[in-house]
């Protein structure tokens, strides 16, 4: 959803942004053996979801001998959306804090007004036609939390084998609209509550490169357990399984493909129900990080599986304020599906699809992407500007 001003990106001259899960915002500092680096670049975004969108990043670098890229890394964001939307955070990251091990960390605060609640399964709200601002679909969310993560290599820092554990935990507020259908359905999590998860996960990466792979893959298995022993309200647990593969057709056309399945199980909130686990966190079904073309979070449920197919191809080499920057399109489909105890979800071949194109450009590790996409269900189009590829 947040991109950095495109020509500040283009001007500097320091090394590059790294793509989700970045250890700070802001550029990533060349390898020092000590010293200092910062920086700050404001935030300019739009999506059809959550509007236009507006703010700052910024981060710090301090650099120590033998430790690689850096010792330690601060990063901080503050962000507001035409929509309502808030999304502020601090973080931290030092990669090689205790021996090898990465330790992670992020305290942050979001706001949404309006929400989306379409209820639950594959085919909640027959009766929706696109009106996003309709009270029958919508409430307000408030959720300060954090999050902490260790992550290691246990074979060796090139070995494709990465694991990590962590902590995450979130107080939901939730204000409801008196014609919401929220307020008639009162599901599990209807009262709002604290959401403590235990995380843990492994993943096997052979990606050539992190920011903008060409060649290789990345499979995930992603843990998460909730309960009164965690600091939840609500016991549950989840499960992602994550595929992402990239074929290099050509020196110029790379095939890129995801697919995610994540369960969950137990007294789960109605706020979960879109969420994935794992190191890179999705949402939906609907929205520009799930299924492009279809309105963020439309479809929602316990289980929830989802493909996206991308063409990428290298247009261009652009010179920029003197800066080398590479221009690319895409094309792409996207589907995916839900299933949820007790409502009916169809068919098993009722998918929501997603099609469209879009332009992106490209700095070294930063990727500004702009996408127009297509429900062909419906016939309703969406709009995406934002930062890193998608997946």
């Amino acid at each position: 959803m947040l991109i950095p001003s495109v020509l500040l990106l283009a001007s500097l001259s320091a090394a590059p942004v790294v793509s989700p899960p970045p250890p700070a915002p802001g550029l990533t500092p060349a390898k020092k053996d000590s010293g200092v680096d910062a920086i700050a670049l404001p935030l300019v975004s739009f999506s059809s979801d959550t509007g236009f969108g507006y703010g700052g990043v910024g981060g710090m670098y301090l650099y120590a001998p033998g430790k690689v890229p850096y010792a330690h890394a601060i990063g901080a964001q503050v962000f507001f959306s035409s929509a309502g939307v808030q999304s502020h955070y601090i973080r931290y990251d030092g990669p090689q804090l205790i021996g090898q091990l990465r330790l992670e960390g992020r305290l942050e605060y979001r706001r949404e007004m309006r929400s989306p609640y379409f209820g639950a399964g594959n085919q909640s709200a027959p009766d929706f036609r696109g009106d996003e601002s309709d009270p029958r679909y919508n409430f307000n969310k408030g959720a300060p939390g954090f999050w902490v993560r260790l992550r290691g290599r246990p074979f060796g820092p090139t070995h494709p084998l990465q694991s990590y554990v962590g902590y995450g935990w979130r107080h939901t507020s939730v204000d409801t609209y008196e014609a919401s259908m929220l307020l008639k359905e009162k599901p599990v999590g209807f009262e709002g509550g604290s959401t403590g998860q235990l995380l843990a996960g492994v993943l096997w990466d052979t990606r050539d490169d992190e920011s903008d792979p060409t060649e290789g893959g990345v499979e995930e298995l992603a843990l998460r357990v909730s309960g009164v022993g965690t600091g939840s309200r609500y016991h549950y647990a989840g499960i992602t399984l994550s595929e992402r593969r990239y074929l290099r057709l050509t020196s110029r056309l790379t095939l890129a493909h995801r697919v995610t399945l994540d369960m969950l199980f137990g007294d789960v909130p109605f706020y979960e129900w879109s969420n994935t686990g794992g190191v890179n966190v999705s949402e939906g079904i609907g929205g520009m990080s799930s299924v492009r073309g279809i309105e963020r979070n439309r479809f929602s449920g316990n289980i929830k599986a989802f493909s996206n197919t991308e063409l990428r191809f290298q247009a261009a080499q652009l010179q920029v304020f003197g800066q080398s920057m590479k221009l690319g399109a895409v094309m792409f489909m996207d589907f995916g599906r839900v299933w949820h105890p007790g409502v009916s979800d169809g068919k098993w071949y009722e998918w929501h699809p997603g099609i469209g194109g879009g332009v992106r450009l490209a700095r070294r590790a930063a990727v500004v992407r702009m996408d127009y996409a297509r429900s062909t269900e419906t016939g309703r189009q969406r709009f995406y500007l934002t930062f890193g590829h998608m997946f």
